[in-house]
């Protein structure tokens, strides 16, 4: 921009140096298309290693090629390429678990990659953590079994405390979606919000039956002015930022005609005034005091709070449930004095219970496992008495092996027998949590005392006491659960559920799980997952659009045979494929048929292969490889080594450099499928096929002919390293040159063109690429007038000439041996 001057004195202004430096693109990305035995499907993943390779797509040879020709490309000195996976036919391994009611379908779960492999992925789900039953935690791994029936883990993930409620920040299709390389998770059908959220005390507060005056002074004693112990707690209601309550305020002692509803009533005016003046006055709660049943035995008044003195057989307990219907939750909190929640067991860490909105489409937990989220179970299992629980039957295995039954003993009876015939909830060391991790403990005792013969675990979370066994398979379903004696059985309030779900085929149909294959909309039984078969001339032609989709850049194309080699023809392919690299810049490389055995065979059926290619695009390689796995050896296609040889000859000595010659030998291999004489390599040379062949410094790379490079053709492309050249030339500018467009199309345009072209091409000159010995007689640039007329200008063309000088291999060394004569004196 010109400066105006308006006073006096020096005035600093910048401009353009027209200066846009030209980087030279990469040269050597391989991309190999092909089908593998897992990894996505029909996308282009970038990889640096072979040992990336294997984490995504395996080292499995048994559906194509591929793993060999991608392992010898990176020995070989290839560093970067893609990989696209392909297959017709291949399907998703998919399971659907089920809620806890055992017929809402609340999380699909399909494999990640398409193929078999999926049959192997495994689900874990458990209600362990901070609100076990608002929230369930997810672990995926896959299981493989050796020939030896040893069972392996692998590609372990562990997602905990996801949620279902659509808004949560864990809400658990985001999460496992966000961070799984395993599987995908849905929702299969809208999932609405049940109850509102609410917070549970799972200390009931005994009084007399129909005595609604001893209902008022009990509670009167557990909070409010009158209260003897503590009357404070924190709250967050539908996840709001926890605030204090006090209910030193509540006057319940003062109720004259009292009831459970007005009692309620008092509590929930205290907590939504609280709510109102910490400014969260659009959130309230809603308070009552549910009946807790009858309590079946007579309690003296010396268990009463406060010495309170009758008899107490009706109890209740308090309900703080949020008035937001969907995904609204309350969450309790210890206060720091005057502590209500621990002796009321208020919130899932004192003991009590707390559910959300969302809580019930949550997938029900595998093993054995109270069915908390019932509150007429806890009741009615509260409601047992302390000897009425002396043994838990679960499955064991004797001494040889063979499935048994093994009774755990229980001990309840705490304190000298005095709680013998007290409700299991009544119990003054914790209530009935304190039950539940005896259980626990016990059959952990067990446990430890028989380590051979049994193999269950046992653990508790808030009021849910689960038990898992580390024997069987995903399709072992848990033991019958059952305590000693019978009558007094506690098995009908567990859910008894699988070791672990299976994703696929084999998932067992039970209550929790839908299997798979699952049944089609006409009734028949779906298809089995499979991992499709060989890809047809059809998949192939449809991957390369995608190709160009996922890879910004790619120079090199490998397409390895398929080990069903009669369902695909690659030679029908390679036409395609050379089109498309035409299109994108790139080079195919090619690999000999298996059906090749001899010179005369290469020499005469080369002309057929090469129909429909774009011969000066790609090249042909023969004879095939020889590898080992560490056991056998076998033939193999050359394309992939080949391919890392040009990556090395590239980064070693420059594109230019025909990757041929004793420095071109290939890595990784073990011999060549035939070997052949000078003779023989001279009746294949003038047809353009690049022979491999021995020498003494290893097998080489002895050809550097495109598939134009026959003698009869005389291409200007003859030559590999030519070919290649020009195309990193184009690609190059191709992208070096995009800020001419919309420029002002006149002579400074062109001198900038000039410029910086030149500036490429001359750096080319200097590391040896082009031919002749001054720059002028090595490349040129035109950009003016001459290029471009007028008629050019108006219609918004700039035209630029660039030439080269190409560097011709030196193929045929010819040595001219003369003997000298004795020199004749005249």
């Amino acid at each position: 921009m010109a400066v105006t001057p308006t006073y006096p004195g020096v005035y600093v202004q910048e401009i353009p140096s027209g200066v846009r430096s030209i980087a030279g693109v990469s040269t050597s990305i391989g991309l190999f298309i092909g089908r593998t035995s897992k990894g996505p499907l029909n996308q282009a993943v970038r990889l640096f290693s072979y040992t990336d390779f294997e984490r995504t797509f395996s080292s499995d040879t048994s559906v194509s090629a591929m793993a060999d020709h991608v392992r010898l490309f990176f020995l070989n000195g290839g560093t970067d390429c893609y990989v696209m996976r392909i297959a017709n036919g291949a399907t998703f391994a998919q399971t659907t678990l089920l809620a806890e009611d055992g017929v809402t379908e609340v999380l699909q779960l399909t494999a990640k990659f398409p193929g078999a492999i999926g049959n192997s992925i495994r689900a874990v789900v458990s209600y362990g953590g901070a609100n076990p039953e608002t929230t369930f935690n997810l672990d995926l791994f896959r299981e493989e079994v050796d020939a030896g029936g040893r069972i392996s883990i692998l590609e372990a993930e562990t997602y905990k405390n996801l949620s279902m409620n659509p808004v949560a920040a864990l809400y658990a299709p985001e999460v496992v979606n966000t961070n799984s390389s395993l599987v995908r998770a849905a929702v299969p059908a809208p999932l609405p919000a049940t109850n509102p959220g609410f917070s549970l005390s799972g200390q009931p507060v005994v009084y007399d039956s129909g005595d609604l005056t001893t209902l008022r002074d009990m509670w009167a004693n557990r909070l409010g002015n009158a209260s003897i112990g503590g009357n404070r707690f924190m709250i967050s209601v539908d996840g709001q930022p926890v605030i204090p309550i006090n209910l030193n305020g509540v006057d319940i002692a003062g109720i004259a005609a009292p009831t459970a509803a007005n009692i309620a009533q008092a509590i929930e005016d205290e907590i939504n005034n609280l709510l109102a003046a910490a400014g969260q006055a659009g959130t309230t709660v809603t308070v009552t005091l549910d009946d807790a049943n009858d309590v079946p035995n007579v309690v003296t008044g010396a268990v009463l709070d406060a010495g309170i003195a009758g008899t107490a057989d009706s109890a209740s307990v308090l309900k703080i449930a949020s008035n937001v219907a969907s995904g609204a939750s309350v969450v309790i909190t210890p206060s720091a004095t005057n502590d209500l929640s621990v002796p009321l067991r208020l919130g899932a860490g004192q003991g009590g219970i707390e559910v959300s909105a969302y809580s019930a489409h949550r997938p029900a937990p595998n093993g054995i496992s109270l069915q908390a989220a019932d509150q007429t179970v806890l009741r009615d299992l509260g409601d047992l008495q302390h000897n009425q629980i002396l043994a838990l039957r679960l499955s064991a295995f004797d001494s040889a092996g063979a499935p048994a039954i093994a009774t755990v003993p229980v001990n309840l009876l705490a304190e000298g027998g005095a709680l013998a015939t007290t409700p299991l909830w009544l119990n003054s060391l914790g209530g009935l949590r304190t039950i539940l991790q005896r259980l626990a403990d016990a059959v952990n005792t067990y446990r430890n005392a028989n380590p051979l013969t049994f193999f269950w675990s046992a653990s508790v979370a808030g009021n849910r006491l689960t038990l898992t066994t580390s024997r069987g398979t995903a399709n072992t379903v848990s033991a019958t659960f059952a305590s000693d004696p019978v009558a007094q059985d506690i098995g009908p309030f567990f859910n008894v559920n699988t070791r672990y779900y299976s994703i696929g085929e084999g998932a067992l149909v039970t209550t929790f799980q839908t299997p798979t294959p699952a049944v089609d909309t006409n009734g028949a039984a779906a298809p089995s997952v499979t991992d499709g078969t060989a890809p047809t001339l059809q998949d192939y032609t449809n991957a390369f659009p995608l190709v160009e989709k996922d890879a910004d850049i790619f120079n090199i194309m490998v397409l390895p045979e398929d080990a069903d080699a009669a369902a695909v023809d690659l030679s029908l392919v390679y036409g395609p494929a050379s089109v498309f690299c035409q299109q994108q810049r790139a080079f195919l490389v090619m690999e000999a048929p298996k059906a090749w055995k001899t010179a005369q065979d290469a020499s005469t059926k080369v002309a057929n292969l090469r129909v429909g290619l774009v011969k000066d695009h790609s090249a042909l390689y023969f004879p095939r490889l020889l590898i080992s796995d560490g056991k056998k050896t076998k033939a193999l296609g050359a394309a992939g080594a080949v391919a890392g040889v040009y990556a090395r000859i590239d980064n070693t000595r420059g594109v230019w450099k025909a990757p041929a010659g004793v420095e071109a030998d290939l890595r990784g291999i073990v011999g060549l499928e035939h070997r052949f004489t000078d003779g023989e390599h001279g009746a294949m040379n003038p047809q353009g096929v690049n022979v491999l062949r021995p020498f003494p410094n290893g097998l080489v790379i002895y050809g550097a002919r495109t598939n134009d490079g026959a003698d009869d053709f005389a291409s200007e492309y003859k030559y590999i390293p030519i070919r290649r050249l020009a195309l990193y030339i184009e690609e190059s500018l191709y992208r070096g040159l995009k800020w001419v467009v919309f420029e002002p199309n006149d002579d400074p345009l062109y001198g900038q063109i000039r410029l910086n072209v030149g500036v490429f091409m001359h750096d080319l000159y200097r590391r040896g690429a082009f031919q002749g010995p001054k720059p002028s007689d090595a490349y040129f640039v035109k950009c003016d007038r001459e290029t471009t007329t007028q008629s050019d200008r108006n219609l918004g063309i700039v035209n630029i000439i660039v030439g080269f000088a190409p560097l011709k291999p030196a193929e045929f060394v010819i040595l001219y041996l003369q003997q000298m004569a004795g020199q004749l004196q005249v």
